[in-house]
């Protein structure tokens, strides 16, 4: 094992908004042969496989099948929540510096320079409408609970409620 000749094993995760996560993928749609009622189409339904993942579907299933129980937003939140815990040791969202000096200060590694190269140097465009019903839909699945409950878990998002 890794710990046995003197490592140990870091766990990472970097999450993106869900709205803008969404966003990015929709270029995938020319790739996949397919229509923005199909791309979104199993964001109506609350079991089955889609094109693709939202972050939640992600860390809940993979690629796997989507909500087989059919449980709600909510026990779904709450599991993934559960899954970064105990399996994660650095859970960022979006941001990239972050997560970098994070992993270096864990790791001890020195820091590298690396270029990106998984950007799009397309447009992409929206309509009003879409982005509003891509908004509902991942409501709706629980993204948008689960990404503020991960900013408030990890990154201390709107603690002075707490106060």
């Amino acid at each position: 094992t890794v710990e046995s000749q003197g490592c140990h094993m870091i766990s990472t995760i970097m999450l993106r908004d869900p709205l803008s996560h969404t966003m990015s993928l929709h270029k995938v749609i020319k790739g996949k042969n397919s229509t923005w009622e199909e791309w979104t189409r199993f964001l109506n339904e609350p079991t089955g496989r889609g094109l693709w993942a939202t972050n939640l579907d992600f860390v809940l299933y993979n690629k796997g099948r989507r909500n087989q129980y059919n449980v709600s937003k909510e026990e779904k939140v709450q599991r993934a929540m559960e899954i970064l815990d105990r399996h994660f040791d650095v859970v960022t969202v979006g941001n990239h510096n972050l997560f970098m000096n994070m992993v270096l200060n864990l790791t001890g590694w020195d820091y590298i320079k690396m270029p990106y190269t998984n950007t799009f140097k397309g447009e992409l465009t929206f309509t009003k409408k879409r982005v509003e019903s891509l908004q509902k839909l991942l409501t709706a699945n629980g993204d948008i609970d689960f990404m503020d409950a991960v900013r408030r878990r990890y990154h201390g998002y709107l603690s002075y409620l707490n106060d």
